[in-house]
């Protein structure tokens, strides 16, 4: 069964501290330490608990640093053999990467000697079809020019020969207009001529309108003055038979 450790100097402590006297507060402290059963921790007891803690932790300390050292020192052995293992991979890995560089060098110059000599047995081929193109061409250029110079001519002696017969044709035309103008104003003359005519005609029949009208007019009047007359007549009678 575990005791109860109980700290009489900090309780004490506390007590004074919380506004108790200090006699009173260590008789308070005594007699709850009779009440636990006697198992109170003194100062004694704290302070030797203490001291062999204070041992373990040391000791604990000390064989920690020791297994740090050893597996610090065990690490570095590991790190120095890998290191060794890595430099003799690293160099038998330059051994093969200079190996494999003189190789493809070596392909690569031979690869470029074979491109150069395609390279210039195409552009002999080339230069020969463009020797040939070029050739083909003048000869076609020239056949080309002469076809021009031929439509030219052509082309040219058709607009002489159309100017030749716009020529013609304008001086007909001018004369066509001419003798049009001429009719117009022939033309012109006599519609004067008739219109002078339908004017007097006009006049004569304004005329006669004029004289009907009046006749007209006398005769209307007359018929209204005896319409009149025997309306009053008839008025005149109406009032004697009613009068």
């Amino acid at each position: 069964m575990s005791s109860l450790a109980f700290d009489t100097h900090r309780a004490v402590k506390a007590l004074c501290e919380a506004g108790a006297a200090e006699p009173l507060a260590e008789a308070f402290v005594e007699t709850i330490g009779d009440a636990i059963g006697g198992n109170v921790a003194t100062k004694a007891d704290v302070a030797a608990s203490e001291a062999a803690l204070r041992a373990d932790v040391a000791a604990s300390e000390a064989a920690l640093r020791a297994d740090i050292a050893a597996s610090e020192a065990a690490l570095r052995a590991d790190i120095a053999e890998v290191k060794t293992d890595l430099e003799s991979h690293i160099d038998a890995v330059k051994a093969d990467v200079d190996r494999v560089e003189t190789a493809l060098k070596a392909d690569v110059d031979r690869v470029e000697i074979t491109l150069k000599a395609d390279v210039d047995r195409v552009e002999t081929a080339l230069k020969a079809d463009v020797d040939r193109v070029e050739t083909a061409l003048r000869a076609e250029i020239a056949e080309v020019k002469i076809d021009i110079a031929e439509s030219e001519a052509r082309v040219h002696a058709k607009i002489d020969q159309l100017q030749a017969d716009t020529k013609a044709d304008i001086a007909g035309v001018r004369t066509e207009i001419a003798n049009v103008r001429a009719e117009m104003k022939t033309d012109i003359a006599g519609v004067r001529t008739e219109i002078a005519g339908v004017r007097t005609e006009i006049a004569d029949v304004r005329a006669e309108l004029k004289t009907d009208i009046s006749g007209l007019e006398a005769r209307l009047y007359r018929q209204l003055w005896l319409m009149a007359a025997g309306i009053v007549g008839l008025t005149v009678a109406l009032v004697k038979l009613l009068g």
